[in-house]
Parts: structure tokens; sequence; C-alpha cells
């Protein structure tokens, strides 16, 4: 039997160090897709009548363009999230740059299976791809990130180390608030994180790797640990009083 590929509608939100909306080179270049491959559809999802779905997938490049974490943060059904998580750790990019300089960065993608169609690749994020992403947040899922405010008790911090702020940064004139978007998963780790496109670009670095190393007490709704999406600002404060950055949470 010949394989079944999907048809994969695929949006890439990525900018050095996590930023999630893009900005001009030459300051930052995007991350670049070099070699894909399609994710098979799941053939016991099709023996017992399924015939379409989707997952959506958060994933992580390092500086060498190799994909070094993946996420499910939503999916119809587990194989299509096993599906596309396979596929996309096949997967090679031209990383993203930071004036010239190859980062770590993230992006997320929609792969909707159906059993016949066309292959759709999309590079760019529209009007009515943003809506196909959004769909998954009301559409009856099998699985979804939720939000904090979804939880029975916002998870407890066990680990926080703020960011290191340098004096020479601090001198510079670089200061203000850093946003960073990641997600809590079910053991009270730190995944995916990424900042704000259009703040001090080094001061979001500074941000990232201090939230990367956090830790939580696994969030719980209706008493069982489950995926969360949460945000957390730092405040580097250009200051003589100033010891280093704050952090409040969102």
């Amino acid at each position: 039997m010949k394989p079944l590929t999907a048809a994969i509608a695929i949006v890439l939100f990525s900018l050095p160090a996590g930023a999630r909306a893009q900005q001009q080179p030459p300051l930052v270049q995007p991350l670049r897709i070099i070699h894909e491959e399609l994710p098979l559809y799941p053939e016991q999802v099709l023996y017992v009548g399924v015939k379409d779905g989707e997952a959506r997938v958060a994933y992580g490049v390092d500086a060498t363009g190799k994909v070094d974490d993946c996420l499910a943060i939503a999916y119809t059904r587990p194989e299509f999230a096993q599906a596309a998580v396979t596929a996309l750790r096949q997967w090679t990019f031209e990383p993203a740059r930071l004036r010239g300089v190859p980062v770590a960065s993230t992006a997320e993608i929609l792969v909707r299976f159906e059993v016949q169609g066309v292959v759709v690749v999309e590079l760019n994020v529209s009007t009515e791809m943003l809506g196909r992403l959004n769909s998954l947040e009301v559409l009856p899922t099998a699985y979804r990130a939720h939000e904090l405010r979804e939880l029975d008790r916002i998870p407890t911090q066990i680990v926080a180390t703020p960011p290191v702020y340098p004096m020479n940064l601090m001198k510079q004139g670089h200061a203000g608030n850093v946003t960073i978007h990641f997600y809590i998963d079910e053991t009270g780790a730190v995944r995916m994180p990424s900042a704000d496109a259009g703040e001090d670009p080094e001061l979001m670095p500074l941000a990232i790797n201090a939230i990367s190393h956090w830790k939580f007490e696994p969030p719980k709704y209706r008493g069982a640990p489950v995926l969360v999406r949460a945000d957390q600002v730092f405040r580097f404060l250009k200051s003589k009083d100033a010891a280093g950055p704050s952090a409040s949470g969102g």
C-alpha cells in the first residue's frame, strides 16, 4: 500500500531568539526552510474511519539549522501530532540570524491531514491562515494548550533565576521591558520561549536564556496536569539603584 501523505499548510513564525514577528534585514534574517519531509497519514487512523484531522506543533531550531525541540500544542488525534512531529524532526533550515550571526529561533506549523488532497506550503502569515491556526482553540480537539485562567490555580515557581544584566549594556542605554511568551508543560518545564519583536535585541536573549531554566509546579486543570501558555515580563532598569532586572508574570 502506497503511504498516504498529508495535505499540509505551514505558517512559520520565526525570528532570532524566538521573536514572533518579522523585522527588516540586516538586523534580523528569518528562518528559512532548506529541506522538508511531508508527514504520512497515520494508517491506524484511516482504519477506524477517520479521514481528516489537524495538528499544531511548536518547534525550536538551533543555530546550526537543526530542529532541537518539538511540542504538540493542539491536535484532533494524537496520531496526527506524532506524524507531524516525526516529519518535522527531519526538516533542515537556514538558521535565523541576528546581525549576521546564526541564532536559535522558534516557529509554529499547522498541519491539515486529508486522505486526498494537494500539498500546500504556506510561508506567509495571512488572515485566513491565522484563523486556521486559531480554529484549533474552538474545535473539539483531543488535546490543546490551556490558558492560565482555566487552571485550578496559577503554578508556583520552583526555580526562577533572574537574567544577568551586564553593566556594559546598562551603561549603553539598553533598558526597558522584554515580554517572553512560553509554554509550561505537564512536568512544569518551560518550553518554546519566544520574545516580542521590536524589543531591544541585546536584552531579548538574556530574558529567554533565563526563563529557559525556570521550573514550575505542574499546571493542573480539574486536577490533571496540562500544557499551558504563559507570558512573563522582564523589566531591565537602567538605574544606579537597580541591582538587576525585575520580573512580573502575565
